[in-house]
């Protein structure tokens, strides 16, 4: 995957890239949407994962789990290509299940070979928010593993398509109850955004890359981004800046006290293997020499 296929869509987790190879599946299809539920039941999806480095400390203690659906002759599947028929075709509950319980065990191991610190943030569907049955999913899950709530970071993505807010709002308080946190999701786009922020538990703004895209092109972009770093630290919350891939996107974002960070900059995605751990480990070299994983 290269930076132009990167930068040609949004950095929202629910609308990835496209696939490298052919043209955009037909994701309303029978046939397509038979492949998908049994390629859930089947366990032949994978994660890959990208780090979120702290801009103070350099350390990288979350990961962001991102899925992937590799198809024998057609190539990748990106979250684009499947995630919005998955919502509306009634499968988003078991894919969103299954890349909880993923993440649950390789949390496991990565806190073995990386860090005992590290934490997982995990794309939740607004629609999983309205379930009472997927909360307590989530619960048991952390339970089989013994593993804690806290130990992941939620990130409700695209939150102007929330039906029933306040389900959404009973879903978040029965995770608070055992330290769980949030994220909102492409913050600064979709007309919920602010009143999100009164509605739902908040530790995290993730600020759209839309913005972070026009660093250094447009000043309007960098003074909503100074902005909504300000309106954060008001809050008390945490600011993370997805998609940085350039030296001045990082040096703009580390003078405004951007938190978080990640991107193309510092590691592209990939599978948690030997090879990516000794990157992820040396991929400070843009901050100082003793900022490491």
């Amino acid at each position: 995957m290269n930076k132009s296929e990167y930068n040609k869509h949004s950095h929202s987790k629910h609308n990835f890239l496209q696939r490298r190879h052919g043209v955009r599946p037909d994701a309303n299809n029978e046939q397509f949407l038979s492949n998908l539920s049994a390629a859930i039941r089947n366990n032949e999806l994978h994660l890959h994962y990208q780090p979120r480095y702290d801009s103070l400390s350099g350390h990288a203690n979350i990961l962001e789990a991102l899925v992937r659906w590799e198809r024998p002759g057609l190539g990748t599947f990106y979250p684009n290509t499947f995630l919005r028929a998955a919502e509306t075709h009634g499968l988003i509950f078991a894919l969103d299940l299954w890349v909880f319980e993923q993440c649950c065990k390789d949390l496991i191991q990565y806190r073995k070979t990386l860090s005992p610190q590290l934490k997982i943030a995990v794309n939740i569907s607004s629609l999983d928010c309205e379930s009472v049955y997927y909360s307590q999913k989530l619960i048991d899950l952390c339970n089989h593993y013994q593993l804690k709530l806290a130990d992941f970071i939620f990130e409700i993505s695209e939150t102007h398509a929330i039906n029933d807010i306040r389900k959404t709002i009973s879903f978040c308080k029965t995770l608070n109850e055992y330290n769980t946190q949030f994220c909102l999701g492409g913050f600064g786009t979709g007309y919920a955004s602010m009143i999100r922020l009164l509605e739902l538990p908040t530790h995290y703004l993730e600020i759209d890359y839309s913005f972070i895209s026009q660093i250094g092109e447009s000043e309007r972009s960098e003074t909503i981004i100074k902005n909504i770093l300000n309106l954060a630290r008001t809050l008390r919350l945490k600011t993370i800046a997805v998609g940085v891939e350039h030296k001045y996107q990082y040096d703009f974002l580390m003078a405004a006290g951007c938190d978080l960070m990640q991107g193309f900059y510092f590691i592209s995605p990939g599978e948690i293997n030997p090879g990516i751990t000794n990157k992820i480990n040396k991929s400070s070299l843009f901050m100082s020499d003793k900022k490491k994983f």
